[in-house]
């Protein structure tokens, strides 16, 4: 980085967000301590705005029908290169992330995209699926057994934070004696996806690398000796002589990674508060099971894991009577649009009976629709059972603590007290 592209961004970018924030515009709100804190109200003004151009560059919606439209459309793609003044990453020689495709399944369009979401998608059968919830379930109790006994504990370091990590290290198959530094690259390394994440740049990219080259070992292990891993079923992968390449095994594990361990964290977290702000909630679902998964989708729409996304338009395009031009940026406030009075009634409420739940746009919208989306209900679904079946009477204990992330909203810490009547 130059000189002048270090005042850039340390000097005159941040003093043109501050102007703007006094200015009241949308774009750079979203950076204000206390917008990360409650988003809503502002989604609540740039829904009644409309589509709205920001004098930072990007358009934004937190409209339910403007961000179904924009995301449906694929001539609005996830992929950065698109983006005008766009310069894709460099790495020095050696470094095993030049050796990676120059975008992951996220980041690509049709038909790159098409292909590689085909031969992953046999990785995320239905099937294979359900066939996960017993280990899951396992795994929730032996993280809450110890529990049973204490007068309280933190949601966020007991299950929240290391269920979903369990679980994608079962899925990729890391040895136990590995799953420790595994745990804290992933840590560092999926933060990386909330643009608004200010944090040590070196020990973010110390991360990358370890996590990259470790996981490049792991895959041409698994082409030797197969298991029963994920990792395998993706070397494995192939359809009419189609086969993945090391480097796309690899980019794929590291967006697993990064795509499915803090936003599920996110949703057991966010969705546990949401149960537990009306105790009348956290009763009815100790009586009625049952409930649960409509409560997952009320989960993701009330507070969703994932609050922004953004699309970039390869061509000029009309939304509605507003052209956007071929370049712009146009971020999706998915927050905002879950909230949508159009589609939600009373969305500010949290129901958890409410029969439009899952009409919630939190795991996206058209080809880039999650393909994990079946294993976080499951997670969410599972931690949620467990913990109503195992303490009823659970309550907060103090005033959770929000983390200072924006896209990926959650908690850092959610302190309850178990109360009496733990079930066995």
């Amino acid at each position: 980085m130059t000189v002048a592209e270090r005042v850039t961004r340390r000097v005159v970018e941040p003093a043109a967000v501050r102007f703007f924030q006094w200015r009241g515009d949308f774009v750079a709100s979203l950076m204000r301590p206390d917008t990360k804190a409650d988003p809503y109200p502002l989604y609540a003004s740039l829904r009644r705005a409309g589509l709205v151009r920001s004098p930072l560059g990007p358009w934004a919606s937190a409209s339910h029908a403007t961000a179904t439209t924009v995301l449906r459309d694929q001539r609005f793609s996830t992929s950065p290169r698109h983006q005008d003044g766009y310069r894709p990453p460099s790495y020095p020689a050696g470094d095993p992330r030049a050796e990676l495709p120059a975008a992951d399944m996220l980041m690509m369009d049709p038909p790159d995209h098409t292909r590689l979401r085909r031969l992953v998608s046999v990785a995320f059968s239905a099937r294979t699926v359900a066939g996960l919830e017993p280990w899951i379930r396992h795994e929730t109790g032996r993280l809450l057994a110890p529990l049973d006994a204490a007068a309280g504990f933190d949601i966020i370091e007991a299950l929240a934070y290391p269920l979903p990590i369990a679980v994608i290290s079962h899925l990729l198959g890391v040895p136990a004696d590995d799953q420790a530094s595994f745990r804290a690259w992933g840590n560092e390394v999926a933060t990386t996806i909330d643009g608004t994440a200010a944090g040590a740049e070196s020990q973010t990219r110390a991360a990358e690398l370890a996590l990259t080259a470790y996981l490049r070992e792991l895959a041409d292990e698994r082409r030797v000796h197969p298991d029963e891993s994920l990792l395998s079923a993706l070397v494995a992968a192939e359809q009419e002589g189609d086969k993945l390449t090391t480097q796309e095994v690899v980019s794929t594990a590291l967006l697993i990674l990064v795509a499915g361990f803090v936003t599920t964290v996110n949703l057991i977290g966010n969705g546990t508060v949401a149960l537990l702000g009306e105790q009348a909630n956290w009763q009815r679902l100790t009586q009625e099971p049952a409930l649960v998964p409509a409560a997952v989708e009320e989960m993701l729409r009330y507070d969703s894991p994932v609050q922004l996304t953004s699309r970039f338009a390869t061509e000029d395009i009309e939304v509605g009577d507003t052209l956007i031009p071929r370049g712009a940026t146009v971020i999706v406030a998915i927050g905002g649009a879950n909230r949508d009075p159009g589609v939600f009634d009373e969305p500010d409420r949290f129901k958890i009976d409410r029969p439009d739940a899952s009409r919630h746009l939190s795991f996206s919208f058209g080809i880039h629709h999650c393909l994990g989306s079946a294993l976080a209900r499951l997670e969410g679904r599972i931690a949620t059972e467990e913990l109503t079946r195992r303490y009823p009477n659970l309550e907060l204990a103090a005033t959770p603590v929000r983390n200072r992330l924006l896209v990926l909203r959650g908690y850092d810490s959610i302190p309850v007290r178990v109360g009496r009547d733990i079930a066995a």
